[in-house]
């Protein structure tokens, strides 16, 4: 979603706020930049940014500008009379829209939606900070060199609802959390809602791209859970043809989403033919590894994870459907998906079934991230006749989320049971919560009507499960 910043600016300081704002990461941000003096305009100027050459206290000319909606007003004016007269024109034109306002004369404004930035405070503080033997106020704070960064998450990012201990942390970490002008030391217990305020420490390198990744809304998946893909292929359960399928799939999935790398692990190995054939796509973000001797299958899996930031594993339905392995994945609190015989290319749809659990709204930015990679229609299906008081309130929750990633959301109501009916559909892509439902899910239990629970009756289609912690 592109966010809109009008920038009213004059004088030595709005020269060098523009020059910096010009080369750091701005994301979806456009800048409209209204100004009277051409020597504070960057030299190097990014795409993202329009600029205006008139007098910002003309209400009528800045009104030109109010055609379009603009989620805050930033004014950085070298004189007094300006600032407050261009302050007033911005309220005229839009009562409710943030304003942040360079402030060097203590400035005394009235109404709400403001913020005054006193430019002598801020010095002073800057100069204090250098006094022996008293504590530092968090700004200022390291090296200067991105080490340290605050980041607030929109609705849409796909780290909302996440846990923070499910979020992988390789050199950089969460050191606190900010909500509703609290400080929350973060725990991996602790949820992250939206509008959070993070505060990162880290690898500047590595922030830079988490930074992206939280404000990114749409299309990192299978970030936040890590940065590569993994294929486990058993050769001595599957046959020649199941595992062509599979390596193919995998590689359709690894071009269309936004993983790094697509690691294939082989056990097992007993086909010549076949091995060469996986070998055949050993390349510059695909790696190939097999393990020609006898081998523990879980230590295995492990070193693999522990090794590598592997965002999503992929397997063979049948080994799937070994509860000692499912349970191993689901301790491992990453996505997998499930393979079947359908080829990944003839997908049209992403599908979910509504069930008691209410965490289905937690995986929701997920699902749609998912679904807008994949170029999936979506589709919630619910039972009529097993509704609970949840539904109501996840589908409301999911056509908010449709609105807001522009995804067209289908909701189905039906009195036959959903699973009979997806049981019968081509072409579709089935996404659960990973709950501890789907790893004891017992084909004997013939009175279980929870979605979750009957995985196993729709593993004709591939399945994807999306941790829940």
């Amino acid at each position: 979603m592109q966010t809109n910043v009008l920038i009213l600016a004059d004088g030595i300081v709005a020269k060098h706020f523009l020059q910096r704002l010009a080369k750091i990461y701005s994301g979806h941000n456009r800048y409209y930049v209204v100004y009277t003096d051409p020597t504070i305009r960057p030299e190097v100027e990014s795409e993202n940014f329009l600029f205006y050459y008139f007098d910002p206290t003309s209400f009528v000319k800045l009104s030109h500008l109010f055609t379009r909606r603009y989620n805050e007003a930033i004014i950085v004016l070298g004189n007094k009379i300006d600032t407050l007269a261009s302050f007033e024109n911005i309220r005229r034109l839009d009562s409710a829209l943030p304003i942040i306002v360079l402030d060097r004369w203590d400035l005394r404004l009235e109404g709400k939606n403001f913020v005054l930035l006193n430019a002598n405070d801020i010095l002073a503080a800057h100069v204090f900070d250098h006094v022996p033997n008293v504590p530092v106020i968090a700004q200022n704070v390291g090296l200067g060199k991105g080490e340290i960064m605050e980041v607030q998450v929109p609705s849409g990012s796909s780290y909302v609802y996440r846990h923070i201990g499910s979020i992988e942390q390789k050199r950089w970490r969460i050191a606190a959390l900010y909500r509703d002008n609290e400080l929350i030391l973060p725990e991996p217990y602790h949820v992250i809602l939206p509008n959070d305020l993070l505060l990162l420490v880290g690898d500047p390198e590595v922030l830079e791209q988490v930074f992206k990744s939280i404000k990114q809304e749409v299309g990192q998946f299978p970030m936040p859970y890590g940065r590569d893909s993994y294929l486990l292929i058993d050769m001595a359960q599957m046959d020649a043809k199941s595992v062509r399928h599979m390596v193919l799939g995998a590689i359709f999935l690894h071009q269309r989403l936004k993983d790094r790398s697509l690691f294939i692990r082989v056990i097992n190995p007993n086909d010549i033919a076949l091995l060469d054939f996986i070998k055949g796509y050993d390349g510059n973000d695909i790696d190939v590894w097999v393990e020609y001797k006898e081998c523990d299958l879980f230590k295995k899996i492990e070193e693999d994870l522990y090794t590598h930031p592997i965002g999503l594993v992929m397997l063979y339905k049948k080994l799937f459907k070994q509860k000692r392995l499912r349970k191993f994945l689901y301790e491992q609190s990453l996505p997998v998906i499930s393979l079947s015989h359908v080829s990944f290319e003839t997908l049209k749809e992403a599908a979910l079934i509504l069930g008691p659990n209410k965490d289905i709204e937690r995986i929701s930015s997920i699902v749609f991230d998912i679904a807008i990679q994949l170029r999936l229609t979506l589709k919630l299906y619910q039972y009529t006749q097993d509704t609970h008081p949840i539904h109501e309130e996840i589908i409301e929750y999911f056509e908010n989320l449709a609105t807001i990633f522009s995804k067209p959301l289908q909701v189905i109501k039906t009195s036959s049971n959903p699973i009979r009916l997806i049981a019968n559909e081509r072409d579709m892509l089935l996404i659960y919560p990973f709950s501890k439902k789907v790893v004891k899910a017992n084909p004997l239990n013939i009175f279980c009507t929870d979605p979750e629970a009957l995985f196993y009756k729709l593993d004709r289609h591939h399945q994807i499960f999306i941790p829940v912690l």
